[in-house]
């Protein structure tokens, strides 16, 4: 455990010099424009719900940009110029290595998501807006999409370069998203084989639509525990899956 925190803490400070807080500046900017811009187009209650679904989709889009752009730098960095070889010299495993390099990055994340809501938090109520806790329920949801996406990008950095690596996770957000749709769509106008393929995409990719409760947030719906507990678990086990086949991939390099 120790050895997984001291590479998690260099990590973690690798990720800081890469200037992320001034991602809090862009997002602090764009709370800033929709009250100013936004607001004035509605009164009282809406203000405040307009605030905070730019401000939880800026959350959701910014944490899941950063997690990209750091993580697919810093592995691979450290593998193209050979750095890896000099940590696994030491008495660090390759899963050691891993789950600091996730943890490192995740430590940087989650101070930017934690900034991030801190402002959300006070341009709602300087709208005028109400903080219900499932705008909180929402931004840990976001987190763990992150988390999900950062496991995305650790797994592809172990064989790909970076740009191909941005290239494929990219690929998976979207169709993360999209995924239902496609499926549906093959269902319905598809031959057999469009419907297999569909099916076996859909199973395979990641569901992030279950990670979404900003409507639920911004019109104050109702959401049972399930919505928080379901997505919660499903993105901890397949982060862990994704984590685990990183692992399987680095066993089989050979660092020289």
């Amino acid at each position: 455990m120790n050895r997984i925190v001291h590479v998690a803490r260099n990590t973690f400070r690798e990720s800081i010099r890469e200037k992320l807080l001034y991602l809090v500046c862009v997002y602090g900017l764009m709370l800033l424009v929709s009250v100013c811009i936004l607001s004035p187009l509605s009164v009282g209650v809406a203000r405040g719900k307009i605030v905070t679904d730019v401000g939880l989709a800026g959350i959701s889009l910014f944490g899941i940009l950063t997690a990209v752009v750091v993580g697919s730098t810093l592995v691979r960095k450290e593998i193209d110029k050979k750095a890896i070889f000099m940590v696994l010299t030491r008495p660090v495993s390759r899963a050691e290595y891993l789950l600091g390099k996730f943890g490192g990055i995740m430590l940087s994340l989650l101070l930017l998501v934690g900034i991030m809501t801190v402002l959300l938090v006070a341009f709602v109520l300087v709208s005028g807006g109400a903080l219900r806790g499932v705008v909180f329920a929402a931004v840990l949801l976001s987190l763990v999409e992150i988390a999900l996406i950062c496991s995305v990008v650790i797994f592809f950095s172990t064989f790909a370069t970076p740009v191909l690596t941005s290239f494929f996770t990219l690929g998976v957000f979207v169709a993360g998203y999209l995924g239902s749709d496609l499926r549906a769509f093959a269902q319905r106008f598809g031959g057999e084989a469009m419907k297999r393929i569909m099916d076996g995409l859909y199973i395979a990719l990641p569901n992030l639509a279950v990670f979404n409760l900003r409507s639920e947030a911004v019109h104050d719906l109702h959401f049972s525990a399930g919505e928080i507990v379901y997505p919660l678990l499903y993105g901890a086990a397949y982060t862990a899956a994704l984590l685990y086949f990183a692992y399987l991939v680095l066993l089989r390099r050979e660092f020289s």
